[in-house]
């Protein structure tokens, strides 16, 4: 049976390739579907669904939506929904003005460090109208303040560093509803990476999610070890979500990262795909 990738990024956010130049590399390595999953936007979905048509791959409609968490940002996986739905339409655009906000005063923070970049320069990294840190990095990289992006997010960009700020955006269950509205489902994208203290905590944040509707858990994701996915499988089938996973693929700034399988452990059938469908149907988010 042939894998699928629920989670993949284009140059329409923050991967290196084109929509159709990622559907090219789907085909090359064997998938059976992919989904295309840019951060806060769709416009990608066109150019690879079109790709896709070509060369015979189901390209899934997918997005990953940036929430609000103490300290850092939840993201959110969703699929199966009406891109066009007007309350949709009306968060993604809520979101993209928050990160407008957002960006110069990472960049002021930049400058009091003795690092800056210009916004014309971080625009000129972006491939699409979403823009974010991981165009920051690549900025700063070429103006020659670091090696590479993950310098820049390890001495400032990341989650609490001295350029951080903090993310204005929605809560996770405004999310998951305005989602479920549209017809569709939300998974939780790598929830390591919102560092609870404890797995008591991790179990708390996911039975609060899955009463607020959510769909599934990302389980198989390269950053997550063995033991982590073990501890979010568990959670997931307690709840009776989706055990969903991906290679979150970025391409070129995630070198180690390959499409389809991440880090060499990830292998999503598509019945998965089929269940978070399935959660859709249910009008259970």
């Amino acid at each position: 049976m042939l894998p699928i990738d629920l989670h993949a990024h284009t140059n329409r956010s923050d991967g290196s390739l084109r929509p159709a130049a990622l559907v090219a590399l789907a085909r090359e390595v064997g998938l059976r579907a992919l989904a295309v999953t840019d951060h806060d936007t769709t416009s990608g979905f066109d150019e690879a669904a079109e790709a896709g048509r070509s060369l015979r791959l189901e390209i899934l409609l997918g997005i990953e939506i940036t929430a609000r968490h103490p300290g850092r940002a939840m993201h959110l996986l969703a699929y199966g929904f009406d891109r066009r739905e007007k309350a949709f339409v009306a968060m993604l655009e809520e979101i993209v003005r928050g990160r407008e906000l957002r960006n110069p005063r990472i960049l002021d923070k930049l400058v009091a460090l003795g690092v800056p970049v210009t916004m014309a320069e971080v625009r000129a990294e972006a491939g699409g109208d979403v823009i974010g840190r991981p165009h920051i990095a690549a900025a700063l990289k070429k103006r020659g303040h670091v090696p590479d992006a993950k310098t820049a997010f390890t001495l400032w960009l990341k989650d609490g560093g001295p350029a951080f700020v903090a993310a204005e955006s929605l809560e996770p269950h405004e999310v998951i509803a305005i989602v479920r509205d549209a017809g569709g489902t939300t998974v939780v994208a790598h929830p390591k990476q919102l560092r609870c203290e404890s797995t008591i905590a991790y179990g708390a944040l996911v039975r609060k999610l899955a009463a607020d509707g959510l769909g599934g858990v990302e389980v198989d994701h390269p950053s997550q070890k063995p033991e982590e996915r073990g501890l979010f499988r568990r959670l997931a089938a307690e709840h009776g979500l989706v055990a969903s996973g991906g290679s979150d693929f970025h391409g070129s700034s995630k070198p180690d990262i390959r499409l389809g399988t991440g880090d060499g452990t990830i292998s999503v059938p598509y019945e998965t795909y089929e269940a978070l469908l399935a959660r859709c149907a249910a009008g259970r988010g």
